[in-house]
């Protein structure tokens, strides 16, 4: 069993403070586990002890081993609690979802025809480009709100939603197609300048692992655990 020196000279183990339960999500052989409890349970601290039993009993390379969460506060806490119980820079890679597929999309620009140092807008720049397409197109603000429009977008994204089938779902309805042709007009725009959004990341992503077998065969291998903290908050794409 792991153990190490507290500042008050008592031998700790990576176990203590867990119960019957928790030890036995830590130690498991099985090759998929789902933990499910309830919000403060400690749910984060079995995974990151899971990945130091791992490491440190079961001897797994760090450096294959892969831990996801959702926010950059998240992921930092989570790297905290890790090094804590490991060591400093041990090389397990922790990220949110999105910084983890922008890792895969620099590595594998090329297949979406994009160039290695792509622009990742933020929600200024996206209201730029919905600027841009509103004098193009004579809209206003008061008829067609900005966060309307970048839902609408979002929705259309993450339901893989094309602009023709935009158009078709739109109809003879006036908003329904001007909102369409919004969306047609920010899709193309950010193909100008080589730009994505964070939909994008998620989306271009599922989208290069569904479509180039050799990419999706080389990440498979990248990695031989992956942990995800919060998974009940994932939707499809993710």
């Amino acid at each position: 069993m792991t153990l190490w020196y507290n500042v008050i000279g008592d031998f700790m183990s990576i176990f203590d403070g867990l119960n019957k339960e928790q030890k036995q999500a830590v130690q498991t052989n099985a090759k998929h586990v789902r933990v499910i409890a309830g919000a403060g349970s400690g749910k984060t601290r079995v995974l990151t002890t899971r990945i130091a039993h791992l490491v440190e009993e079961k001897g797994y390379n760090p450096k294959k081993i892969c831990a996801i969460t959702f926010t950059n506060k998240a992921a930092n806490e989570m790297k905290d609690r890790i090094e804590s119980m490991l060591a400093p820079d041990v090389g397990i890679f922790v990220s949110t979802i999105h910084a983890l597929c922008v890792r895969i999309i620099r590595e594998e620009y090329e297949a979406l025809s994009l160039v290695r140092n792509f622009t990742i807008l933020d929600q200024t720049d996206q209201q730029t480009i919905l600027k841009e397409a509103y004098n193009e197109y004579g809209l206003q603000r008061k008829e067609l709100s900005y966060r309307d429009v970048l839902n609408y977008i979002s929705n259309n994204k993450m339901a893989q939603v094309s602009i023709k089938q935009a158009y078709k779902m739109a109809g003879s309805n006036y908003y329904e197609t001007q909102k369409a042709k919004v969306y047609d007009y920010y899709v193309n725009r950010l193909k100008d300048i080589f730009a994505l959004d964070f939909d994008d990341l998620l989306a271009k992503t599922n989208l290069i692992l569904r479509e180039f077998p050799e990419v999706k065969d080389k990440w498979s291998k990248r990695f031989d655990h992956i942990f995800i903290d919060e998974f009940q908050d994932t939707n499809d794409v993710q």
